[in-house]
């Protein structure tokens, strides 16, 4: 029996949901068929079987929180050849044996290179590798090989014991008061991100306004804001960058990945455009009507989530001028762009006439960013912006 654990579904996702199972226990499943679907926080992703086989357990229902790399489903290969063959691909599998195997004079042997401390555990150093990864007390083990000797069997049966237990632990923590509902998916991240992000970004931010008379008619609002921001990168590319807290070190971007703040019903998603430099108009607006889509039918890809080193919020599109829009580690910069609105403007002439205003919100990372550099930005955005 080979237990299968969740693997990593995106770039480093601590968890994911169960939504829904496509297989329960005793069914007989071919290679590549669909398990189960988890929600992460980017995505719905259906996880297909590693190898042919019949399932033994599942572990946990539909609305469960699963840790990556804990165990997910039990699956008995077709035949342990095939098991043997096929464990590599599986996300945390136990693919330590009972031998150490080294090279004679003779061939290649076996050498059990048994150790045993002070405590009387009996176990291989790959045993004792392999407990230490799962963090499994030897102690608590009992080892049904030869005289005692723990196998990897044994670990196998404690990993299951753990994963019960915090499975109980789970389902006693679920139960909430009266109109309450727990957070989920997306809405789950977003609520752990933005106490990270207040815990660790010193924000500062900045508004102002871009007056756009001179703008035609039906202008694409969205793509001139994508071509001021790359104007405003250019003047000061210090806010095209990540910052890595734990080396305390900016690593400065020579293309801009933009990500795009898109409001979803389950929460905030952030598509991201790559290189917008080297796109046209048209595919820039191509692709943001692709990834609208595929939000509303959370279908978009986890790699179109990934490595935004900029981004844009249009808060605008509902209500308000200005905001204090979040940094989205490890980016240093977020614009936020604001409801038009109509000034009235007086001349140098003592002409009066009534202009279209953007109102403008910019944060930006005050660790690595400063506010001249920050006023440099917004003030080429504008420059950009104001221009026909």
């Amino acid at each position: 029996m080979t237990i299968f654990n969740l693997p990593d579904l995106g770039e480093g996702l601590p968890d994911a949901e169960i939504r829904e199972w496509y297989v329960q226990p005793n069914d007989i499943i071919k290679v590549d068929q669909p398990m189960v679907a988890m929600e992460t926080a980017k995505a719905l992703v259906d996880i297909p079987a590693p190898f042919s086989g019949k399932i033994i357990k599942l572990y946990g229902k539909a609305g469960d929180i699963i840790k990556t790399g804990e165990a997910l489903i039990d699956i008995e290969a077709e035949n342990q050849t095939q098991k043997n063959t096929d464990r590599a691909t599986v996300v945390g599998n136990l693919q330590l044996g009972e031998a150490i195997i080294e090279e004679s004079p003779l061939g290649i042997k076996p050498k059990p290179a048994l150790t045993t401390h002070h405590n009387g555990v009996k176990a291989t150093p790959a045993i004792r590798a392999l407990a230490k990864k799962f963090q499994i007390n030897l102690n608590d083990c009992k080892g049904t090989g030869p005289d005692g000797q723990i196998l990897v069997a044994d670990i196998e049966k404690m990993m299951q014991k753990s994963s019960e237990k915090t499975e109980l632990m789970s389902n006693s923590s679920s139960s909430l008061p009266p109109g309450y509902e727990p957070l989920r998916g997306v809405r789950r991240v977003m609520a752990s991100t933005m106490k990270q992000t207040q815990q660790s970004i010193v924000p500062v931010t900045l508004v102002d306004d871009a007056d756009i008379h001179a703008w035609p008619e039906k202008t694409d609002i969205t793509l001139r804001l994508i071509r001021a921001i790359m104007a405003a990168c250019q003047r000061e590319p210090r806010l095209n960058a990540w910052f890595d807290e734990s080396k305390l070190a900016l690593c400065k971007h020579s293309q801009i990945d933009l990500g795009i703040a898109m409001d979803a019903p389950e929460g905030l998603f952030v598509p991201v455009l790559k290189n917008v430099a080297q796109a046209s108009a048209v595919n820039l607006r191509n692709a943001i009507d692709k990834f609208k889509l595929e939000v509303k039918n959370r279908s978009i890809s986890p790699d179109d989530l990934l490595g935004a080193t900029f981004v844009l919020s249009n808060v605008g599109v509902f209500a308000g001028r200005y905001a204090t829009p979040i940094i989205i580690p490890p980016t240093v910069a977020i614009l936020a762009a604001g409801r038009i609105n109509e000034k009235i403007v007086v001349s140098e002439q003592g002409k009066i006439s009534v202009h279209k205003q953007l109102p403008l919100s910019l944060t930006v990372d005050h660790r690595v960013i400063t506010g001249g550099e920050a006023a440099r930005f917004l003030s080429a955005l504008i420059i950009d912006l104001q221009a026909a």
